[in-house]
């Protein structure tokens, strides 16, 4: 006769197989779905993000600098309102340093692109006739660039319909950072109560096991998300810092806002420094090509430098993560979900190392 351990488990087995058969065969649909609700909680995840952030400094300020206050509400609303002021005046400093030079950037490239492609391929030429070898190849590449130009041409209209699907992004993308500015707030001065009530609900209908592991997982996740973040902004103030002074340094034009860029998306593990370097890319392509790609060789020298001295000295083995693990973790995540997921893949990743390995060491421990 079955006993009820094992009807349960072929329950269980019965019904996940019956939930994948049925995603399998409207899989479209569920997507579709999926992907609605994503959208509808893109504002709340980035309020929960944000919030956990701005939590940071926070944290350190509301013991570190106000725990002598008698009350530590005070403590608490003082710290966070300090650190949300620090985080908004950062970000929109960024932006006004950014977007007024980016726009004209942006039409002084469209004014000088003609100059600049004809001195470009000019230079081409001249090299060319020193190495006739690679004349042939030359004009095959003249060829395509002259048929992207033309298509580029042809293809106005779509240029403009593509123009105002971006006005419409970005509107919407204005919306959602409000939303999540407003939601980021509520749960940052709502902290300890929000807190109390999951704990409540936890004990209220979770088996006490249960609630063990999960609180377990939440205190390696919130340690390792706080080294990961913690370590990131070390060195994108580091790295900007440099990229800045190094500028300044070879005269390079845009110093203070391409270093600014470059440091606010150094955060991004691995290939963030690189997303600001190619803002600076296009802001220096219009002083020259020459001075771009100056600005390009640059930068790749700084953050090998940054990378293999400075970042392990300062920020170390932060979230205990081999490297292998932490490149497969930036290809997955930024595969599976962009650029959030390049930033929120390696402290998950490692924070699932970490489970494994505390797992491993508690049955050596026993054996």
């Amino acid at each position: 006769m079955m006993d009820k351990k094992t009807f349960r488990s072929i329950v269980h087995l019965l019904i996940l197989a019956t939930v994948l058969a049925l995603v399998v065969a409207y899989f479209s649909t569920v997507q579709a779905g999926l992907k609605k609700l994503w959208g509808l909680l893109m504002p709340l995840l980035l309020g929960i993000v944000f919030a956990y952030l701005v939590d940071i400094p926070a944290k350190w300020m509301e013991k570190r600098v106000f725990g002598k206050l008698k009350s530590p509400l005070a403590a608490r609303v003082i710290a966070v309102f300090i650190s949300l002021i620090f985080f908004l005046v950062l970000i929109t400093g960024v932006l006004i340093l950014l977007l007024p030079q980016l726009g004209l950037a942006v039409r002084q490239f469209s004014t000088n692109l003609p100059v600049l492609y004809q001195e470009s391929v000019s230079s081409l030429e001249q090299f060319m006739h020193t190495r006739p070898e690679l004349e042939q190849g030359f004009s095959i590449i003249e060829g395509y660039i002259n048929t992207f130009v033309e298509n580029l041409r042809s293809s106005s209209p779509k240029i403009a319909d593509y123009a105002l699907s971006l006005l419409g992004g970005a509107i919407n993308g204005v919306v959602n950072a409000a939303i999540a500015l407003v939601f980021s707030i509520y749960l940052l001065f709502g902290k300890r109560r929000l807190l109390s009530q999951l704990a409540y609900l936890m004990e209220r209908f979770i088996p006490e096991k249960y609630c063990r592991t999960i609180v377990h997982v939440k205190v390696i996740a919130n340690r390792t998300f706080g080294k990961f973040f913690t370590g990131q902004f070390v060195e994108a103030i580091i790295l900007g810092s440099l990229c800045t002074l190094g500028m300044l340094l070879f005269r390079f034009p845009y110093a203070l806002t391409v270093g600014s860029v470059v440091g606010m998306t150094a955060i991004i593990p691995l290939v963030g420094a690189y997303l600001g370097g190619a803002i600076g890319f296009v802001l220096l392509f219009n002083q020259g090509y020459q001075m771009a790609l100056l600005f390009v060789l640059f930068l790749v020298i700084l953050q090998q430098l940054e990378g293999n001295i400075i970042y392990p000295r300062v920020v170390g083995t932060s979230v205990g993560l081999p490297g292998v693990w932490v490149f497969t973790a930036v290809i997955l995540g930024g595969g599976l979900f962009g650029i959030p997921g390049i930033l929120f893949g390696v402290p998950f990743v490692a924070t699932i190392y970490q489970l494994l390995k505390a797992e491993k060491e508690q049955e050596s421990s026993v054996a």
